[in-house]
């Protein structure tokens, strides 16, 4: 057995024996009881996935040029993208790699599709450190403090973390650090051959050109925002469905918590038992309880299925290559 699959059952039994810890702990038969009275009305989520879809769509279109990729197939893409994220091994990133592949695929050069896609990356993450900040202010100015000293110590590290990394990102695309280190290859000890070298550098000078555009920039920030209040929303409508009130405000702060738990432990497959967590501290924080917060965690689990699958499906019949072999 290879490191990379040992790797990934290491992973993935982590995320099982922490699911089950938190179904032990949090979880109860009522959770399931409360879904499952309600189930009737499920379909909802699939609609309010929707917006949530689009605006991270939108925000990746807009470093694409108009007449090379639509917004139905940039839509479609994000969707099989995201889908395979919360299917595969490697979670988050594999589906960032399906989205550049499948952008190809759609007519868009390996470059453009590439710096396309690692620009909404970052956004994608400068977008959820503001909001993060926002929920972190909401929650210090209130008297209850569900990240007192103890607490908040992890959240204030991966806070910190995101925010180094988009720093290091914006000095690597300004600086076209990408070119300085191909430059440098020998110093390494590698060697790449004059094809890859020029998708690289290309890649690089793409980066920087999207770099350049502020308009752009602001516009992809705006969008991903209006995702990530998109996905409270989803969680909204969950509550509604079950016959939980819940303010905006409220199911901001659960997005975004638990926003921040996944993409710190991406390395977990599907965010087993993290994500769980996540929903848990953060619905008793706004006093939501155990039983109606872990049905939160179940029904985001649902959502990723009935949504997922479809969106596989699409992938298998939909993107075929030119001698008729699935892409």
């Amino acid at each position: 057995m290879s490191f990379k699959f040992f790797k990934f059952f290491f992973f993935l039994l982590i995320g099982l024996f922490l699911l089950k810890w938190v179904y032990d702990f949090f979880g109860s038969p009522d959770s399931i009881k409360l879904i499952n009275e309600n189930k009737s009305n499920l379909y909802l989520i699939i609609f309010a996935h929707i917006p949530t879809l689009y605006f991270d769509a939108i925000a990746w279109q807009v470093f694409i040029k108009k007449e090379r990729l639509s917004v139905l197939w940039t839509f479609l893409i994000t969707w099989i993208s995201q889908a395979s994220g919360k299917f595969f091994p490697t979670g988050t990133i594999s589906g960032e790699f399906i989205r550049v592949y499948l952008g190809v695929k759609r007519g868009l050069t390996i470059y453009e599709s590439s710096s396309t896609v690692f620009a909404d990356l970052i956004i994608a993450t400068f977008s959820l450190f503001l909001i993060s900040i926002f929920s972190l202010l909401v929650v210090t100015f209130d008297s209850i403090s569900l990240f007192n000293n103890q607490k908040s110590f992890y959240l204030y590290v991966s806070l910190f973390l995101m925010f180094l990394g988009c720093i290091f990102f914006y000095f690597f695309i300004k600086l076209r650090l990408i070119k300085f280190l191909l430059k440098k290859e020998n110093i390494f000890g590698f060697r790449l051959n004059k094809k890859n070298l020029r998708i690289l550098f290309k890649i690089d000078f793409s980066l920087f050109l999207l770099s350049r555009n502020r308009l752009n920039l602001l516009k992809a920030l705006l969008s991903r925002l209006l995702g990530w209040i998109a996905g409270a929303f989803e969680i909204y409508v969950f509550l509604f469905i079950i016959g939980v009130d819940a303010s905006l405000l409220d199911v901001i702060l659960i997005e975004a918590f638990t926003g921040i738990v996944r993409a710190v432990a991406f390395f977990i497959p599907a965010g087993l038992g993290v994500q769980e967590l996540a929903f848990v501290l953060i619905g008793n924080y706004v006093g939501l309880g155990d039983t109606v917060a872990f049905s939160i965690a179940i029904g985001r689990r649902i959502r990723e299925i009935i949504v997922g699958i479809p969106a596989v499906l699409i992938w298998i019949f939909v993107f075929y290559n030119k001698k008729g072999k699935r892409a």
